[in-house]
């Protein structure tokens, strides 16, 4: 029973840390998950199962989450990974792919593999999709494999 205590409460510590971190904003956020794991031999954290992260503009659905944190612990943030089925949902457009990689250090998202992009205007696809959000800046590489990518545009 403390064991189980003892896990919610760091269950709560480290996502309202890591988040606050990881979006920089001081808004509310809740993660759910089926099953939390902490490793402090590799210093990450892993929600996994059905994982949903709520924020107000944002909500990010994957089947897992893994953060991975340096020697200062969960506020000394490396990186977030999401893995399977990653969908990021903003009011004014949709975002799909199978992995996604945040760098706080960089503020850099970077989405990999059969990447969508969807808003009222269309749809944008390719293998890779890098954003800088201190610039703004989106940016779908040209494609090593010699893939494309493809934009499909409604009136």
């Amino acid at each position: 029973m403390m064991a189980r205590k003892f896990q919610k409460f760091i269950t709560i510590i480290l996502s309202a840390i890591l988040l606050h971190v990881f979006a920089g904003v001081s808004a509310e956020i809740k993660i759910t998950s089926d099953q939390f794991i902490v490793n402090e031999t590799s210093s990450s954290a892993t929600f996994t199962g059905n994982v949903i992260i709520k924020q107000p503009d944002l909500i990010v659905y994957a089947n897992k989450v893994v953060v991975h944190y340096g020697a200062g612990g969960p506020s000394d943030l490396k990186d977030f990974e999401a893995i399977g089925g990653v969908k990021i949902v903003q009011p004014e457009q949709t975002a799909k792919a199978d992995r996604g990689v945040y760098n706080p250090k960089s503020k850099i998202l970077t989405l990999y593999d059969n990447v969508a992009v969807t808003n009222e205007s269309g749809t944008i696809m390719g293998s890779e999709l890098i954003i800088d959000t201190i610039s703004g800046i989106s940016k779908f590489p040209s494609q090593s494999d010699g893939g494309r990518v493809t934009a499909v545009f409604s009136q």
